[in-house]
């Protein structure tokens, strides 16, 4: 005889009812109460930056970049750019500021926000000698030349732990 446990599968999704919701022009997400935004940045060229931190950890950061008329996605010769290959740029371009930074190649098209064209990646990163840590990146393209970019970055113990926190605000994520 099997008994099985209905009480585990649903509590690694964590209930998004009392969460709070960042609303602006562009998109809107949800997230956990507790968790603190730590603000939004309008640049000049359109990019809107929200960034969220939990306070119950001192490397957990999260942040939503929004960039209207993003030029990775200009070609010269006006074929498609495959969103692979701006991941690709986006990785190599953030890999400077670390020690170590290595793509682990898992969960490429796992991650979407509403099923806009996207891919996403996991990196292992050394951003300081022994400090090492996880990075999930997810790139998406909402519209002709809209992209909106999701990078969730944990430490190693902690990255796997906040995974089901992160999936839930991806899935509430609306670009409007």
């Amino acid at each position: 005889m099997s008994i099985y446990s209905f009480c585990s599968v649903q509590s690694a999704y964590p209930q998004t009812g009392n969460w709070k919701k960042y609303d602006d022009i562009k998109f809107s997400f949800l997230y956990p109460p507790e968790w603190i935004l730590n603000g939004t940045r309008l640049y000049d060229n359109g990019v809107t930056e929200t960034t969220l931190t939990n306070p119950n950890s001192s490397r957990m950061k999260v942040s939503l970049v929004y960039n209207p008329k993003d030029s990775s996605l200009d070609s010269e010769d006006g074929k498609p750019v495959a969103l692979t290959s701006v991941l690709k740029v986006l990785e190599d371009q953030a890999a400077v500021d670390y020690i170590n930074f290595s793509s682990t190649g898992k969960f490429p098209h796992k991650y979407s926000i509403q099923n806009h064209p996207s891919v996403s990646d996991i990196v292992d990163y050394e951003k300081v000698k022994g400090r090492t840590g996880k990075m999930l990146l997810l790139y998406s393209k909402v519209g002709d030349t809209d992209t909106i970019q999701f990078t969730f970055a944990d430490s190693k113990r902690s990255f796997y732990k906040q995974l089901p926190v992160i999936s839930a605000i991806i899935k509430s994520v609306i670009i409007k």
